[in-house]
């Protein structure tokens, strides 16, 4: 039974990778980053879509934050239409929700699929990986959780595959949330109030901020636990 489920969970990841794509198709919900103003016109319409679903507009964009990832949809565009469609306070709480499930569900298929099996698979990649990842803990899913530029899913799922408490991982997950939904919320109601050039100036304002830190060697390091990679010398 232990070497069935990590097949059925991957199998059922692939199974709505695939359902993702053709509720893409199905309901229009696709991303053009050609241009600012096509990028614009992809949240108008994604706004749109959640707008028409009435009285379930918010269960509905809270599964769509959710289900993301397999409709192949950014966070980043996901979040901001919270903001367009509801408001900074509503889109914040709501997107949050989201994160929250969202992160529930990640760590939970990475979690049935166990480290032992991806170990046995990847071997002493794994292991490196899993030493910086642990060494890091709580306070690097924090930080990529809040960080509007970062990799949130990956670190959501890659904390399923170490030792890491669920009740510590999801109420760190729930807090940061708040800082990752609550910009990208302003960024999507500034779209509502302010013209096209000073919202695209106030996105742009917003990731370099955000990246200002990673410019910095000693944040990175600290940030990867690179100094737990490294291995002792032999005497």
């Amino acid at each position: 039974m232990s070497r069935v489920l990590p097949l059925a969970l991957l199998v059922a990841v692939a199974a709505l990778f695939v359902a993702g794509a053709y509720a893409r198709r199905t309901s229009g919900l696709e991303l053009d980053a050609s241009s600012i103003a096509a990028v614009q016109d992809s949240l108008q319409e994604l706004r749109s879509w959640v707008t028409r679903q009435g009285w379930a507009a918010p269960p509905v964009f809270i599964a769509l934050v959710v289900f993301r990832i397999f409709l192949l949809l950014p966070s980043a565009l996901v979040l901001t239409v919270g903001g367009l469609a509801f408001g900074v306070g509503l889109g914040t709480l709501l997107g949050t929700c989201g994160i929250a499930l969202s992160a529930a569900m990640q760590f939970g298929i990475s979690r049935g699929v166990g480290r032992d099996w991806v170990r046995r698979r990847l071997g002493e990649r794994f292991r490196g990986f899993e030493a910086r990842f642990e060494r890091a803990g709580v306070g690097l899913v924090a930080l990529i959780t809040a960080h509007p530029a970062a990799p949130m899913s990956s670190a959501h799922w890659a904390a399923g595959l170490v030792s890491m408490s669920f009740v510590s991982f999801l109420a760190v997950v729930a807090v940061a949330g708040v800082i990752r939904a609550g910009l990208y919320a302003a960024l999507g109601s500034s779209l509502v109030e302010l013209p096209l050039w000073a919202a695209v100036s106030l996105g742009a304002a917003l990731w370099l901020v955000a990246m200002l830190p990673l410019a910095h060697r000693g944040f990175r390091d600290r940030l990867m636990g690179a100094s737990a990679a490294t291995p002792p010398r032999e005497q």
